[in-house]
């Protein structure tokens, strides 16, 4: 999945800002950037006692010193546009760390994966 993610956010800007999204860390030294990472695995579907589908939950946090609506608005466009889902209920709200001066929201989105 990892491949998958990688390849939908290859490049990605807003406003003409090249963001880096990386997985469970980021060690670079710009802002802002997007880290994700495996939230959770729902129940699986079974059908004639094989895993005929599941749903992988994924974790995307923004963090910005600034105004993060905008990479907000595309990031979601463009997970939705590859078969992600929003899972509105699993997202955080609008948080703000004041020992390091940014500002940050988890956004939670669910993959429906085939079975085996």
């Amino acid at each position: 999945m990892n491949n998958i993610i990688k390849a939908i956010f290859n490049n990605f800007t807003v406003d003409g800002v090249l963001i880096p999204v990386k997985f469970l860390r980021y060690e670079g030294h710009g802002q802002p950037y997007v880290i994700y990472s495996l939230e959770s695995n729902g129940e699986p579907l079974n059908a004639e006692d094989n895993i005929a589908n599941y749903v992988e939950y994924y974790d995307f946090t923004i963090y910005s010193k600034g105004n993060y609506l905008k990479i907000e608005e595309r990031l979601k466009d463009l997970l939705t546009e590859n078969g992600f889902r929003w899972e509105v209920d699993r997202s955080s709200g609008d948080l703000y760390e004041p020992v390091t001066g940014y500002y940050f929201k988890t956004l939670n989105f669910s993959y429906l994966r085939g079975g085996y």
